[in-house]
């Protein structure tokens, strides 16, 4: 579950509300996997391996543009009807059967890869990892899809409202400390974010102190010790919601050592959407509000 830093820089200043001019056959990019692509001059049909990408590609205005998703791309609702491959890393074969321009996804195996440039098929990894990075996607994903004035818009749009929500909910004096849940993984190792995930992003700007956040690593698990000795103020549940092992205030008490905590204790173990907080694209603005929210309630901390 160990993603890299996003590699991809800055095309334009986040103020900068000039239009991008359109990509020609001759103009390259460098994706967030470090990937070198040449734009097609012209994209009509995509397939997303993403459900980040998925949401990008609609906020920018080329929802219609998509001719297959994978099964997790379930919003906005109109993409629920498009045909369905399995998993992130479909058989290339089923995937080429839908004849893309553009393949649009998280972090392709390598067998994907090869075929897909032998068939001569653009693909872009994405893979924002803070929330600067996460605007800038808009922009990317508008510039690949040939709406790079939409891109810009929405990225500006998202930028706005990440400063909105840091406005509503202003860094308190003392942050309080908080352990985000990913996965619960086997109970006593559950999976949290170190600095390189954009949920540690998200867990600061929501004026929180993310407890593992000194580890240079993206995801990662956690043993009940490790937990114990950092004694988070709060717990914020990100598996709530999930279809597979789903976790609440309960099952985490019922742990064996998690009653210890100090946030269980203290009843400071709060939920948030998971498809709000787990996907780098236009929605991420509401998983940050659901988080600053969720942490509030425990501000101060437990003394």
């Amino acid at each position: 579950m160990r993603l890299p830093r996003l590699l991809l820089a800055l095309l334009a200043a986040t103020g900068c509300k000039g239009a991008a001019p359109r990509p020609t056959a001759a103009e390259v990019m460098i994706d967030d996997v470090g990937h070198t692509m040449r734009i097609p001059a012209k994209v009509e049909r995509i397939v997303s391996l993403s459900p980040a990408a998925t949401e990008l590609l609609c906020a920018v205005g080329c929802c219609g543009k998509l001719v297959a998703r994978d099964a997790w791309s379930d919003f906005p609702p109109e993409v629920r009807g498009l045909p369905q491959l399995p998993g992130f890393s479909p058989s290339p074969e089923a995937l080429l059967l839908h004849k893309p321009d553009l393949v649009l996804l998280h972090f392709p195996p390598p067998n994907l890869q090869s075929v897909l440039d032998a068939a001569g098929i653009a693909w872009f990894g994405l893979a924002a990892a803070d929330l600067k990075q996460v605007a800038q996607a808009h922009r990317v994903v508008g510039r690949l899809c040939g709406q790079p004035e939409r891109g810009t818009q929405a990225a500006l749009a998202f930028v706005d409202a990440v400063a909105a929500v840091r406005k509503q909910f202003p860094r308190p004096t003392r942050p309080p400390r908080v352990f985000y849940e990913l996965d619960a993984g086997d109970g006593q190792r559950p999976f949290t974010v170190g600095r390189r995930a954009f949920g540690h992003a998200l867990i600061e700007a929501a004026g929180a102190h993310n407890v593992f956040g000194e580890r240079d690593e993206a995801w990662f698990a956690v043993g009940v010790e490790a937990l114990l000795a950092a004694d988070p103020d709060v717990v914020v549940l990100g598996d709530a919601d999930v279809p597979v092992n789903p976790q609440s205030r309960q099952t985490l008490g019922e742990r064996t050592g998690f009653a210890a905590l100090r946030a269980v204790r203290a009843g400071c173990v709060a939920t948030v959407p998971n498809t709000l907080v787990s996907r780098p694209g236009p929605r991420l603005v509401d998983g940050l509000r659901a988080m600053a929210a969720a942490v509030r309630a425990c501000a101060g901390g437990p003394p």
